[in-house]
């Protein structure tokens, strides 16, 4: 099969779907082929399919751009997993309505860069949130977390000031994980004495 750039209609990625079913590994091919096949964009119809083909975990990591319908389509996924990536960067609409998604994960590690308003938009959603690719937030970013009532994974930060911390601190949810400070100050360490959920640390070199 020759696949395009983009998963253009529901026709396409119903009939996608069903070349890996032929497959008796299907359960496996399935969501690797997804994650490997390099789709940068899918259309809101084709998301409508992707959603309700019971794949679970769904990796989606080649996907560079979602439109806020598509998303919100994507987030009715039943599945437990919903791996996106190759996201580097979201609108607040975008976070908005992937936030919807009620699954138990969501990974969005490809993002670099968090605004506050996206941040906020993010922390509507429930479970397990993975930010591993961010590496500095600022207060306002890390303050718009703070409504989020799951797990929080920032394994990619690396530095955090004790503004950051306190805020941070705030965190409603039921842990916080950052394995990969290069430093940690005695501010900031007190500062986080205060939250209230489980934290897991890493500091280079402690």
């Amino acid at each position: 099969m020759q696949y395009p750039t983009n998963i253009l209609d529901a026709q396409f990625a119903i009939e996608l779907l069903a070349f890996f079913d032929e497959n008796p590994a299907n359960k496996i091919l399935s969501f690797v082929g997804f994650d490997l096949l390099t789709f940068d964009g899918i259309t809101d119809e084709a998301a409508s399919v992707v959603a309700q083909s019971g794949l679970d975990p769904l990796y989606l990591d080649s996907l560079r751009f979602l439109s806020p319908e598509a998303a919100r389509r994507l987030a009715r996924f039943k599945g437990g997993f919903l791996s996106l990536c190759g996201l580097e960067e979201m609108s607040p609409e975008v976070a908005a309505a992937i936030a919807e998604y009620r699954g138990s994960v969501l990974s969005l590690s490809g993002l670099t860069d968090l605004t506050p308003n996206v941040a906020a938009e993010l922390s509507a959603f429930p479970g397990l949130l993975v930010l591993n690719g961010i590496t500095a937030i600022s207060v306002a970013t890390a303050l718009g977390l703070c409504g989020h009532r799951g797990d929080l994974i920032l394994d990619g930060l690396l530095h955090l000031p004790v503004e950051v911390a306190e805020a941070l601190s705030q965190h409603e949810g039921k842990s916080i994980s950052m394995e990969s400070l290069r430093f940690m100050s005695d501010g900031a360490a007190k500062a986080l004495a205060g939250y209230r959920g489980k934290l897991e640390l890493a500091v280079e070199g402690e």
